[in-house]
């Protein structure tokens, strides 16, 4: 393509950010389509005769809110219930469980915890039970086995095929599990074979995070509008971050951070837009310092998305949004203005957009200046096995030339119960200028450089669900970084930088995410090389612990560590930057709070000069959505 052509197509696609969501807006009321349909927010697993294992709890109204939904991805498991006997009926051998009428047959095998026989006479009120049987036509439940549970609590649980599938609102739906309507929405969860969970129901772009805004029955306006919110506090504490000993240096930042969506839906059709404001002081250590205080109003994402448009199975969307990858290695919600499809084939999905940042001035120069197409293909080869490949071209017009083309290429496997792992492998190439200092002049170099990033973590399945891992990532130095003042480089920059999108957060086994590259140094992987160790509890699905150990060392030695919260650089005549311990605590009794605690301690190497003292962070964030 010449270059008149590009700044064309450029144009174009810039104009059509601009005047897509009103043309969609436009059209919303010809899209809504009053017929009941597949609610395009469920997440595919689930569809009309997948088994499935519902946790969750009745309600007034008689519906099931489930809570946790398991996936059976290995055939028909029958018909179960899970709950506690509420009657008996001793002449007509019936049983009531979870509003259910069990009929108990003289072939119904019936057995104890642990291995013990039983017989209807043991069959008492307030019992746990675990029945498995069929229904009758007439609704009765007839039991083949029956199995007294040990520790008695109030559980309800219901497994089946989904028998129907219906929207009920905004990021609602509603299955037909043995005949109960099972009411899912933004708090279920979903597990799926050995995948990570995830949100049941994701109203928005691709696979739910947790930044994600979530959306109930409670915050719906009607059967339409559903009105979101979430509102942070956070503080941290960062000391000595120059390690230099004679200095008092660092910060106490104490923050408040909310966002308000409004959020509507109609059939295929959704749009969404939001606003957010922040407030943070500013106290820094050093006692001559001035304190400060800061606070702003803005636009957040404002889009609209077409669901099955243009064929079944794509999605439009238009507008202000996020772009967010599991790992964060390559891209995380950056709010970009772009046009994008995606593409769910079960088993094969992706993304395609061209997207630039347009209106939001408070954002780096780089990310203004730069048009970005990103794509992304994930391919689910087994239930435990996928693929994922990344493209990521950021054109920089400006006589810099920044311009990196980033090509990737992600395996993520959870084979069996005790183990999971992921490797990243990436390319850059394009161009990258820099500005010489001697000669004023920008000197202009093509790029050839690699990044990988590979972990394994062990979980036992014991009791206290500890887990460990080992990972290794290295990002590619060049010569250039060691040549005296003055000498010109040669050939192409060997240099690997992240996309200028990443973020680097990711959990491990537990219940938040953290910069698994540190908490302190929080490095982009740019000539570098990173050992990780890390030890992890799970002693219940709302609390975790995570202990991890960091080594880094330069990949080539140089006198620049880039995108790091340090303010010192290393000397550039040792690789051995130093080693960080972090501790991460989370706390998710339910996903409208999460609690979250880390700490990081940086010991720096030989890079630093010999009197060069630890840097510490402490982080506290409360975080409320509604």
């Amino acid at each position: 393509m010449t270059p008149g052509r590009t700044i064309r197509a450029v144009r174009t696609a810039d104009r059509l950010l601009l005047l897509g969501p009103a043309i969609l807006c436009a059209l919303a009321p010809a899209l809504a389509d009053s017929s009941p349909r597949r609610p395009s927010d469920l997440a595919t697993q689930l569809i009309v005769g997948a088994q499935v294992e519902v946790k969750g709890k009745f309600r007034p109204d008689g519906s099931f809110l489930a809570d946790r939904i398991e996936v059976n991805q290995k055939g028909d498991r029958g018909e179960e219930l899970r709950g506690v006997i509420e009657s008996v009926d001793p002449q007509a051998r019936r049983i009531k469980v979870l509003g259910f009428t069990v009929q108990v047959w003289p072939d119904t095998r019936l057995n104890r915890e642990p291995e013990q026989p039983a017989s209807f006479e043991d069959l008492t009120s307030g019992l746990r039970v675990k029945v498995e049987g069929r229904r009758f036509p007439g609704g009765t439940f007839r039991a083949q086995k029956i199995r007294i549970r040990q520790h008695p609590y109030p559980e309800q649980k219901i497994v089946g095929p989904v028998e129907a599938i219906a929207p009920s609102g905004v990021g609602v739906a509603t299955l037909r599990v043995l005949d109960l309507p099972v009411v899912v929405n933004g708090m279920t969860t979903l597990a799926a074979g050995n995948e990570p969970t995830r949100p049941a129901v994701y109203v928005g772009l691709g696979a739910g995070d947790e930044d994600d805004l979530l959306i109930t029955e409670r915050n719906q306006i009607g059967s339409h509008l559903g009105l979101v919110g979430e509102l942070r506090l956070r503080s941290e504490s960062l000391s000595n971050p120059d390690l230099d000993p004679s200095s008092v240096d660092g910060k106490d930042v104490p923050a408040l951070f909310g966002i308000v969506g409004l959020l509507t839906e109609f059939d295929t059709f959704l749009a969404y837009a939001e606003a957010l404001g922040e407030h943070q002081y500013y106290f820094p250590k050093d006692p001559s310092s001035v304190d400060q205080e800061s606070g702003s109003a803005r636009g957040g994402q404002a889009y609209v998305r077409l669901a099955d448009f243009p064929a079944p199975g794509l999605s439009l969307v238009v507008g202000r949004q996020k772009f967010y990858e599991s790992r964060r290695w390559y891209y995380d919600n950056k709010n970009l203005d772009a046009v994008r499809m995606f593409g769910d084939y079960g088993r094969v999905t992706f993304e395609a957009s061209v997207g630039r940042d347009l209106f939001d001035k408070t954002r780096n120069q780089r990310d203004q200046n730069a048009t970005n197409r990103i794509a992304e293909v994930r391919w689910d080869l087994r239930s435990d096995l996928a693929l994922q490949a990344f493209y990521l071209d950021r054109e920089d017009r400006t006589e810099l030339r920044d311009s990196p083309r980033i090509l990737g290429l992600r395996v993520l496997g959870d084979p069996g119960t005790h183990f999971k792992f992921w490797a990243d492998l990436a390319h850059e190439g394009g161009t990258r200028g820099r500005l010489d200092s001697s000669t004023g002049q920008v000197i202009v170099r093509d790029v050839q450089a690699h990044a990988l990033d590979v972990g394994l973590t062990y979980r036992p399945r014991v009791v206290l669900d500890p887990s460990f891992t080992v990972s290794y990532a290295l990002g590619s130095g060049d010569d250039e970084l060691t040549l005296p003042a003055g000498q010109q480089p040669q050939g192409a920059d060997g240099t690997f930088r992240q996309s200028g999108l990443q973020r680097n957060r990711a959990s491990l086994n537990g219940v938040v995410s953290f910069r698994y590259y540190g908490e302190v140094l929080d490095p982009e992987l740019t000539n570098l090389r990173i050992q990780t160790l890390g030890a992890a509890l799970r002693p219940a699905r709302s609390l975790s612990l995570d202990l991890l150990f960091h080594r880094y060392r330069q990949d080539v030695p140089s006198q620049r560590l880039e995108n790091t919260e340090l303010d010192a650089n290393p000397s550039g005549l040792d690789l051995r930057l130093g080693s960080e311990w972090d501790l991460v605590v989370g706390y998710e009794p339910r996903r409208e709070f999460e609690l979250r605690l880390t700490g990081g301690y940086f010991q720096p190497g030989r890079a630093f000069p010999a009197d060069a003292t630890s840097s510490t962070i402490t982080t506290v964030q409360a975080k409320f959505r509604f």
